[in-house]
């Protein structure tokens, strides 16, 4: 047990010794992507500046990957000929429009290829396959929804991704989500020369929201219900004929999301039918879900950030959502928040974007990289903790997908 335990100290060693080899690799990673923010579904520059630097660094790439424009897949070819189990590290890049890179995706991606690469040389030996899977448009569309329904990650056994904030936190706290975009339909007329011969479909949008304030009261805790009049009309004295309401629909599981959807569209209804309205909905994006964390993913990440000498705390409350929720359904994912430590300067903002772009967006970069090494070796090398990883997941799962 004692040289096991030199060895893990050793290797510790040998492996921050590398992570700062590769340290000015990652702050060219994270330089550029700060000066060339691309928002989602728009990541052209950004995929194929990260691809070549990989291909530099002796990976086999296959891009697009799934089907997924501007995605891409990074393997070490000679690990992919041992059929060993497989890890995906997550890479995001998509940035902000109007913010840049307000989400930290700067310092997160590269973390992830940096924490990869210095793996790599650390461990000639290693147990897992470590792949590195580029994943765009997670602010808008939910790219990894569309790579999982090609199957991008059906042959990993988990999947970790850093995400940055002002504080250190074991896993990054979402909530499912959902939109609505929901038209009410009337009749044109002239408002003063023949009123009565129309029907508001503007009374329908203005019921509805008031619906809606009346079915928020009843609402379970977490869920809740946001909008905005779309389309009203055009002019004052010609009653509108079409009226549009756009609505954000958050709830803390996903099968709960979906009973909430049901409340809202028999609220839509009902307000259709009062006011002489037909109405129908579609939806913009697609649904995400809550991300899970289990007991013994939260214990493994705190007993690092411990190791690591990190103040951490527990997110009181989810907040915001991601696709990261929906590849979570699928396999398990270590989200892991690393702090800026710049409490006043807060996610998805201008400021946010701009702190990337000091020491604070490196120190995310290389911290996050060592608390992401430190989960996949635990998972790699301590028995039996992949599968109660896998086994609190499936049970999770299995419930609230019912």
């Amino acid at each position: 047990m004692e040289n096991k335990k030199l060895n893990n100290n050793l290797e510790e060693t040998r492996f921050d010794e590398i992570l700062n080899k590769y340290k000015p690799l990652g702050q060219r990673i994270l330089d550029w992507m700060n000066e060339n923010p691309e928002v989602s579904g728009n990541e052209k520059k950004t995929s194929e500046f990260l691809i070549n630097i990989l291909k530099e660094q002796g990976y086999k790439i296959v891009s697009p990957r799934a089907r997924m424009k501007y995605s891409f897949y990074a393997t070490k070819e000679e690990k992919s000929e041992l059929n060993l189990p497989k890890v995906a590290i997550i890479c995001e890049y998509d940035a902000m429009e109007d913010i840049g890179h307000g989400c930290g995706h700067s310092a997160s991606c590269a973390a992830s290829i940096i924490c990869a690469l210095a793996m790599e040389e650390t461990y000639k030996d290693f147990p897992f396959q470590i792949d590195l899977i580029g994943t765009p448009d997670e602010e808008i569309s939910g790219g990894k929804i569309k790579m999982m329904e090609h199957g991008a990650f059906d042959d990993y056994e988990f999947a970790v991704v850093i995400q940055a904030n002002s504080v250190n936190q074991p896993y990054f706290r979402t909530l499912a989500s959902s939109d609505m975009l929901i038209n009410f339909y009337g009749k044109q007329a002239h408002a003063s020369m023949n009123p009565w011969e129309g029907v508001s479909a503007l009374n329908g949008v203005q019921l509805f929201f008031h619906g809606l304030d009346m079915l928020r009261v009843g609402l379970e805790k977490g869920d809740d219900v946001q909008g905005v009049i779309l389309d009203g009309g055009k002019i004052p004295n010609v009653i509108p004929e079409k009226a549009t309401a756009y609505v954000y629909l958050r709830s803390k599981t996903i099968n709960r999301l979906m009973k909430l959807k049901k409340k809202v569209e028999q609220c839509a209804k009902g307000c259709a039918m009062a006011v002489d309205n037909k109405y129908d909905y579609s939806q913009n994006n697609p649904d995400y879900a809550e991300v899970f964390i289990g007991n013994t993913e939260k214990k493994i990440v705190c007993d690092i950030m411990d190791e690591l000498n990190l103040n951490w705390e527990i997110a009181d409350e989810p907040r915001g959502s991601s696709d990261v929720g929906n590849l979570d359904t699928i396999i398990p994912v270590f989200n892991p928040v690393i702090a800026t430590e710049v409490s006043e300067t807060k996610l998805y903002s201008k400021e946010f974007a701009e702190l990337m772009k000091t020491e604070k967006g490196t120190h995310v970069m290389v911290t996050g990289a060592k608390v992401m090494t430190r989960i996949i070796e635990k998972m790699a090398f301590e028995k039996g903790l992949l599968e109660k990883v896998k086994e609190e997941h499936r049970e999770y799962r299995s419930n609230v997908l019912e």
